[in-house]
């Protein structure tokens, strides 16, 4: 992977954190992180930021939540921010490897 391409998903995280951060407690689902993404000039299939929502999970930066309707066949993925993700926005929570320092 170059360069260019990991400053991008670092980049990517952080405004999904931001993003996360001002749904505050309704979380927001991966079409809706699509959408506000495609605004901010990123084009990502919903996979991708599930793999990235993934990510941020693993580094207990967010949370996420599957929502299933069998019946409907509807799947959805809520991420929330976590406390130690909003640390990390207000500076509180030091340097994240792979999380663009904005």
């Amino acid at each position: 992977m170059s360069s260019i391409q990991t400053a991008e998903k670092e980049v990517i995280r952080q405004e999904i954190l931001e993003m996360l951060s001002m749904a505050a407690e309704g979380g927001a689902g991966e079409k809706v992180l699509r959408a506000a993404l495609k605004k901010a000039g990123y084009e990502l299939t919903e996979e991708e930021i599930l793999r990235q929502i993934s990510y941020l999970k693993d580094k207990g930066l967010v949370r996420a939540v599957e929502v299933k309707n069998p019946g409907m066949r509807i799947r959805r993925t809520i991420a929330y921010i976590t406390a130690a993700g909003t640390d990390y926005l207000e500076g509180n929570g030091g340097e994240i490897p792979g999380i663009n320092e904005g």
